[in-house]
């Protein structure tokens, strides 16, 4: 893989956008030189080794296409929704309690409302802290009668405690395109374009919400790990530890 010049590194880690958490392992000496404008050796370095060591997994995920045919089933209920932005970080998801309701329509289809609750995460991180942060993303948008969505969610706002990249709050149009695939599942692929802290194109882009027990939304340690952050094989949880492992018939309405 051909090397990006000096300047090239420092073009890219300019345009992150300096975190509004500390980088773990980032000595003082480091923090106070990002303060002063110019990027430490030191990250620097952590970026060029993070993106060398995920260039194959970025390749192979940009040239998948998700297949997202669907059935319509209800998918009332607790999910754990991660989310992969793959151009910059496909191995560090953003994560959010969904809390879903499903709404069936007389004429066929139904209507998903959702509201995604931030989970915080460390710099690179991805089971650390997920506790609540910031206000909840609310969603809605229809559903066909093959249980395919198509949903153009507008401008999105996320909170920095919330981004595993950079620490800073993120401002973004997005479109989920994809379907449920049980009563334990939705996913599929997100598209659109990230203009703050930078304009950074997220076409490639995945997501999955897996089904949870309610009560495990507030523990951490019972959260999907590591997250999903695309469609599981099979569009089933039984390849994942920390799905719904109880009972979802509370969940689903039926």
């Amino acid at each position: 893989m051909a090397s990006r010049s000096p300047a090239a590194r420092r073009s890219i880690i300019t345009a992150l956008a300096l975190p509004s958490k500390p980088l773990a392992g980032l000595g003082t000496l480091g923090v106070a030189t990002m303060l002063a404008g110019c990027p430490s050796p030191e990250a620097e370095g952590r970026y060029d080794d993070f993106t060398d060591k995920t260039q194959d997994i970025r390749d192979d995920a940009a040239s998948v296409k998700m297949d997202v045919a669907g059935t319509l089933v209800d998918v009332t209920g607790t999910f754990h929704f991660s989310l992969t932005a793959t151009p910059v970080a496909p191995t560090t998801p953003f994560q959010f309690i969904a809390t879903t309701v499903y709404t069936p329509a007389d004429a066929g289809g139904g209507q998903l409302d959702i509201s995604l609750q931030p989970l915080s995460l460390d710099i690179l991180a991805t089971n650390t802290p997920r506790e609540f942060t910031g206000d909840p993303v609310l969603l809605s948008f229809p559903v066909d009668e093959a249980g395919a969505f198509d949903a153009d969610l507008g401008e999105i706002n996320l909170i920095g405690d919330a981004n595993p990249v950079t620490g800073s709050d993120i401002v973004a149009t997005m479109q989920l395109q994809g379907a449920i695939q049980d009563a334990d599942v939705y996913c599929g692929n997100v598209g659109g374009m990230v203009t703050v802290p930078a304009n950074i194109d997220l076409t490639g882009s995945t997501f999955a919400a897996i089904r949870i027990n309610e009560e495990d939304a507030m523990s951490p340690d019972l959260l999907p790990d590591p997250p999903i952050g695309a469609c599981p094989e099979g569009g089933s949880t039984s390849d994942t530890d920390g799905g719904s492992g109880g009972d979802t018939d509370s969940g689903t309405g039926g």
